[in-house]
Formats: C-alpha cells, sequence, structure tokens
C-alpha cells in the first residue's frame, strides 16, 4: 500500500503519553501502537527527508515523546514532538503502512 493510496482514517486515536506510544483502532479492527521514536524517526518532511538521503545522522533521543497531536485536515496528524520537532505530516496512509510493519 501506498502513502498516497485514501486510507479511512482511524475510528480512534489516543496518545498514551506515559508508554511514550499512539494507538490507532482502524475501521477493519486494527489496533495499532505506534511508539513515538517510530513515528520521529519516520518523519518525512523536507528537512529529514534531505538529511536522510544526504546521509547525515540524526540523534533522536529515544525517550523521545508527543507533546501535542493535531489533525491536519482531514487527511492525516501532525505531531509536535518533545524535541522541538514539528514540521512531518503524517498522513493516514503512511500511518496505516507503519501500523502494518510493526503488528
Amino acid at each position: 500500500m501506498s502513502a498516497q493510496t485514501l486510507v479511512e482514517p482511524p475510528k480512534e486515536v489516543r496518545l498514551k503519553r506515559k508508554l511514550n506510544e499512539l494507538e490507532l483502532s482502524w475501521p477493519d479492527g486494527l489496533t495499532s501502537r505506534l511508539s513515538c521514536l517510530i513515528l520521529r524517526r519516520s518523519c518525512a518532511c523536507s528537512h529529514c527527508t534531505q538529511a536522510k538521503r544526504m546521509g547525515r545522522l540524526s540523534l533522536i533521543d529515544a525517550d523521545i515523546g508527543i507533546e501535542k497531536v493535531e489533525l491536519s485536515g482531514v487527511s492525516g496528524l501532525q505531531f509536535f514532538f518533545s524535541d522541538g520537532h514539528y514540521r512531518g505530516l503524517y498522513p493516514w496512509g503512511f500511518l496505516r503502512e507503519l501500523s502494518e510493519q510493526v503488528s
């Protein structure tokens, strides 16, 4: 599945701060838990994408958390990470793909 594929949004999104994870309940019954670290490392904003392409090492604290989650229109979520990063948008298709990779 491509992140560009239209994916129905989750029925429920829960930020579990104490566990540093995001829980997504999808309409087909799949419940996935994505760690804040996986979400931060998966950021596809232009800055992170360029750094990965150039082979620059990004040090991300294993205890990274999400301070705030916002709905990005109707197409996905935006996370505000504890390291100050907030530029990446996470479309539903991308989140579903990550969910399937970790389940």
